[in-house]
């Protein structure tokens, strides 16, 4: 079953691709709405495929925030009025792109697309999760590296190569081969897995806490529960991080050695 989301300003645009979708066998509608949720951009679901409409206010910091690890990440289409709008589709990289109104044929296209794109996605997932699993294995030496010297990253971005101590990393969260590196002021985007840097950064500062996240444990404000039951951190510049269950026991070993401590950088 592929379950989907539609989230269009235009009501009309909405109820068709909802009625066109209807006639395909093994899938769902979650839902569909003019705007992001607040709290939570898929109004409290999960959905395998969301439709945005191109106009929507703040695409490019939604299209961001998909891929956080404190979100779900569905497969984005963008839908748009205009052939132009496949431009700006491109550049944000999604999917696919479905002009308004709906070709059927097309639609039928942009679904085996999408059934592609998860499944790769799932491929991708299997990997790195054994790919996890051997590094753990080669690398359960690295506890006895005592005296190494964790170095600052010099990552490229536009025109300029900035360096970031690791002090001034909050958080770091997969992106696809990539790693965003979330500081106080900025998004970097830098060419290293995490397996790399966990070897790279310093394991007194840095904790891993997801299949595609880390954090510096100097800027964990609290955890908690939401209403699906899932865990995630709090982090002091107001982001929000999921917690992966296989690696929940490791982040309550850690706070309940800082008891009484104050985690929050100054």
């Amino acid at each position: 079953m592929m379950r989907y989301l539609i989230l269009d300003q235009r009501e009309k645009a909405r109820s068709g691709l909802e009625r066109q979708l209807a006639r395909y066998p093994n899938i769902e509608c979650l839902g569909s709405h003019a705007a992001p949720g607040n709290g939570d951009v898929w109004h409290g679901t999960r959905p395998d495929i969301v439709f945005l409409g191109s106009d929507l206010p703040g695409l490019e910091t939604l299209l961001c925030r998909n891929g956080n690890a404190g979100h779900h990440t569905p497969v984005v289409v963008m839908l748009g009025d205009l052939p132009v709008h496949a431009l700006t589709a491109i550049e944000l990289q999604v999917t696919d792109f479905l002009l308004r109104p709906v070709d059927t044929i097309r639609l039928e296209e942009c679904l085996r697309r999408v059934r592609l794109e998860l499944q790769r996605q799932r491929d991708l997932a299997q990997v790195d999760s054994l790919s996890e699993t051997l590094a753990e294995i080669r690398n359960g030496e690295a506890s006895a590296n005592i005296g190494q010297v964790y170095r600052d990253f010099w990552i490229r971005s536009l025109h300029e190569t900035v360096r970031v101590p690791q002090s001034s990393i909050i958080w770091i969260e997969a992106a696809r081969g990539y790693s965003y590196f979330n500081l106080e002021q900025r998004q970097l985007l830098h060419r290293i897995s995490l397996l790399e840097l966990e070897s790279r950064l310093d394991p007194a500062h840095f904790l891993r806490v997801h299949r595609s996240a880390i954090v510096n444990v100097h800027y964990i404000v609290r955890t908690q529960a939401n209403r699906h039951g899932t865990y995630q951190l709090s982090l002091a510049n107001g982001e929000q991080v999921r917690i992966g269950r296989k690696y929940r026991n490791k982040l309550a070993d850690y706070m309940a050695g800082r008891q009484g401590e104050s985690l929050v950088a100054a």
